[in-house]
């Protein structure tokens, strides 16, 4: 008999998502779903804190079914297949980190470089101070950190004659090192819009991009300085 197939969620867990399985299962069917390209096979019988411990390791051993029928203990042949597979594969971890740490060093160095000598340009210091303080914390800072680098950044562009909207796109990229999220680009365009000497110039060009000429700016982030 066919495994019957269960659909997964966008954002379930897999231990909710092997519950559900087995919850489903009979006694005559197994019931199958796939999780990140991994085919899992779960009875009735099956034991899911062992299926939960194939499903991690089946990435480093590049296993693309695992259960039904999981074991409390590899074999010596698989634990020893296991372990030189994990230390290459650690190994390979490991170089990636570093070259991804070097560039973003690089990276950085060069953001500061680019930058030295200039001087944010405020049209309300106040806020900005105010804000700053707020948001301490590492997220809030990192948002705070962003949007002061982006904006030097145009300074610079815009010292030799060019607006914001010729060079806000492409200056985002030479801070590609601090690792930004879609909130943490959302909060530097809030912030910037009130505070930043060219701030409105760069809220009708965030606005325009996502086809938005009105008030406000586009998918505001929420920050204690934009709530005064």
């Amino acid at each position: 008999m066919k495994n019957l197939v269960l659909k997964t969620l966008a954002g379930q867990h897999f231990d909710s998502a092997a519950k559900k399985a087995q919850q489903t299962a009979t006694d005559s069917q197994n019931v199958e779903f796939d999780f990140n390209g991994i085919k899992c096979v779960v009875s009735k019988s099956t034991n899911l804190k062992w299926l939960s411990r194939d499903y991690t390791n089946s990435f480093t051993m590049e296993w693309k079914t695992i259960g039904p029928d999981c074991v409390e203990k590899y074999s010596p042949e698989i634990e020893s297949e296991f372990k030189t597979k994990k230390e290459v594969r650690d190994i390979e971890s490991q170089r990636i980190a570093a070259e991804y740490a070097a560039k973003d060093k690089s990276e950085k160095q060069t953001f500061e470089d680019s930058v030295k000598g200039i001087e944010m340009e405020f049209s309300d210091k106040k806020a900005w101070e105010e804000g700053l303080y707020k948001n301490s914390d590492p997220y809030g800072a990192a948002c705070y950190e962003y949007a002061e680098g982006w904006a030097k950044l145009m300074q610079k562009e815009i010292a030799l004659g060019k607006t914001v909207r010729e060079c806000a796109d492409e200056t985002q990229k030479g801070l590609g090192f601090m690792g930004i999220t879609g909130f943490m680009y959302g909060a530097a365009v809030s912030v910037l819009s009130k505070c930043w000497k060219y701030g409105e110039e760069l809220r009708k060009w965030h606005n325009k991009e996502y086809g938005h000429e009105g008030d406000g700016v586009v998918n505001p982030a929420i920050l204690p300085i934009l709530n005064k």
